[in-house]
């Protein structure tokens, strides 16, 4: 028993040192190693931190204009993650003289193969977190997977199922750590231990694998700081 004991608790030691020693840092304060997918990135302090601001380039379409939804972002060079967890910093608000519709779209785009231009993303809605409507209160927090399970094909197909509230505020720094596990997702905000939204079926399927990058949709001000990047092995978050 004290042998089986002992074995189990260095291998627990082993498997967290291994984790710890594959995580990486991004700061996420120079433009190097990044590639812009119709937005405009720029190093900023924002709030006392350094970080990089980031909207959406004005040659981008919509797909109104012929153009694409959910397909703005920063794109960040030499990663390739599938399962693990992904920690950040965001904050998101409306710009100066933004429409209504505007609501500080922030997020995380991940997985993504550029090359068959395949992704998911999870992003927040902060102004809608103090909305008037509970309705509009339970779509701070999105998950869409493009091309084909945009936020609002989703919204139409199963209400409610892949959007949810968060206690969250305008302008402010956000932490965001999301947990992927296969087909499974879990998004938790500001150091909480409830997850504030599940996704029990991700679009792309188990498999998919990519990079990571910093997401914000038009006439948004959107921050991003300290990326933290700690791969594992499918089935973590079973163990």
């Amino acid at each position: 028993m004290v042998r089986t004991v002992t074995a189990t608790l260095c291998f627990v030691l082993f498997t967290a040192s291994a984790a710890s020693a594959e995580t990486k840092t991004y700061p996420l304060t120079t433009l190097e190693g990044t590639t812009n997918k119709e937005v405009v990135a720029t190093p900023v302090v924002y709030k006392g931190q350094e970080g990089l601001h980031v909207t959406v380039s004005p040659e981008h379409k919509s797909i109104e204009e012929g153009g694409c939804d959910n397909c703005t972002f920063v794109a960040l060079d030499g990663i390739d993650f599938a399962n693990g967890t992904i920690e950040i910093e965001v904050a998101g608000k409306p710009t100066e003289g933004a429409p209504d519709w505007a609501r500080g779209f922030v997020g995380i785009i991940l997985r993504a193969d550029l090359e068959a231009d395949t992704y998911e993303g999870l992003y927040l809605r902060p102004l809608n977190a103090t909305a008037d409507t509970q309705i509009q209160r339970n779509r701070t927090v999105q998950y869409f997977a493009y091309p084909d399970h945009p936020w609002h094909v989703l919204r139409e197909a199963t209400p409610g199922h892949y959007e949810s509230y968060a206690p969250i505020e305008v302008a402010e720094w956000t932490s965001m750590r999301i947990d992927v596990d296969g087909e499974e997702l879990r998004l938790y905000l500001n150091g909480a231990e409830t997850a504030a939204l599940v996704v029990a079926d991700l679009k792309l399927g188990a498999d998919q694998h990519g990079t990571i990058g910093l997401f914000t949709e038009p006439a948004t001000d959107a921050y991003f700081r300290n990326l933290v990047v700690t791969p594992r092995q499918a089935g973590f978050m079973a163990r």
